[in-house]
């Protein structure tokens, strides 16, 4: 049998197994720290079923579920689309309260986690719209940054903070006065609020969003479903949560979350989950004067010489090598191939 296409349209690189789990990226946040039967995944429509697998595997979904798969087209649609997802909710149980978790997050500290899941909780039922905080370990300038304020007071296991206010990624000077200075921490995008909360922010700061959210809500279980989502969903507000309504709203609070969390946001830093800074292989392999190499060939033999640091990952069709300090990319090869029409390689 062929191996999937990795990393590419169809099956989406963080629906890879992977040796530090055992699961999936996508079900390793998720299980078993959170119930999947109400789980809901976002995504682009050829991703949809790895994705669905991805959290709930090869048990069909029941009708008694109050999720669906829902389609996106861009990081905004996926943020909206879960608010159509949300309304839809409202309709049974407006006090129900949501946790939006990235799927291409890994959580190590899985107990500690659900401690900061039912903090949230608490705080999202006293009518906050709650981020989580990640405990900075190093002055990173690849993610954005937000700043504690007071304590408040909310009766939950961990501490619950006012947000002072987010920051953009920044240069690695005031990174790294950020670290030094206490009180900061990484923004995940993992948000929690109770869905009548989260959809009178949509109303008040995204109403093109919010038109469309209400619209497609009416429609959802429909025949005229997919002619309204075609209709309004080009005119929803293209921005993100995070600028649209995290930024703007007053009751914003935070949850400071050492949880021991990574953003596997390139197979750079998805070796670094896996392998640390030794070689690794989904395959047997062997190292002369090679260190800090990440391979997969599973079911191959691969020989690395003289070589550091580097992403092999080899599929049917295609073969990817990149240094990891240049994973990122990665893009640029897409890019290129988009632009000499070579769809069947994406």
């Amino acid at each position: 049998m062929a191996s999937p296409r990795l990393g590419r349209s169809g099956f989406p690189w963080k629906t890879l197994e992977m040796a530090a789990t055992g699961l999936p990226v996508v079900a390793s946040q998720m299980h078993p720290i959170v119930g999947l039967a109400a789980a809901i995944a976002v995504a682009e429509d050829d991703e949809q079923e790895p994705r669905r697998k991805g959290i709930h595997g090869e048990h069909p979904r029941t009708a008694g579920d109050a999720g669906a798969e829902a389609q996106a087209r861009h990081r905004a649609a996926a943020e909206h689309a879960l608010g159509h997802r949300e309304a839809a909710l409202a309709a049974f149980d407006p006090d129900a309260v949501v946790a939006v978790l990235p799927s291409d997050h890994v959580v190590e500290k899985r107990a500690r986690f659900r401690e900061v899941l039912i903090t949230a909780t608490a705080a999202a039922e006293a009518g906050h719209l709650v981020t989580l905080g990640i405990t900075p370990e190093r002055p990173d300038t690849g993610f954005g940054y937000i700043e504690a304020g007071d304590r408040l007071d909310v009766a939950a296991p961990l501490e619950v903070v006012h947000v002072r206010r987010f920051i953009e990624k920044p240069k690695r000077d005031a990174a790294e006065s950020m670290l030094a200075a206490g009180g900061h921490f990484w923004n995940a995008g993992m948000f929690v609020w109770r869905v009548s909360e989260v959809l009178r922010a949509y109303r008040e700061h995204l109403p093109n969003t919010a038109h469309a959210v209400d619209a497609l809500t009416e429609a959802t279980g429909g025949p005229r479903y997919e002619s309204v989502l075609a209709e309004v969903w080009e005119e929803t507000d293209r921005t993100t949560i995070d600028y649209g309504i995290m930024e703007r709203a007053e009751r914003v609070a935070m949850v400071p979350a050492d949880i021991g969390w990574h953003d596997v946001g390139s197979w750079a830093r998805l070796a670094e989950i896996v392998a640390g800074g030794a070689n690794w292989s989904a395959g047997d392999h062997v190292a002369v004067d090679a260190e800090g190499n990440y391979v997969w060939a599973p079911g191959k033999l691969t020989a690395l010489i003289g070589v550091e640091d580097l992403v092999v990952v080899d599929t049917p069709d295609a073969l990817l090598v990149v240094s990891k300090d240049r994973a990122e990319d990665v893009k640029a090869v897409v890019d290129r191939l988009r632009r000499e029409e070579r769809e069947d390689l994406l």
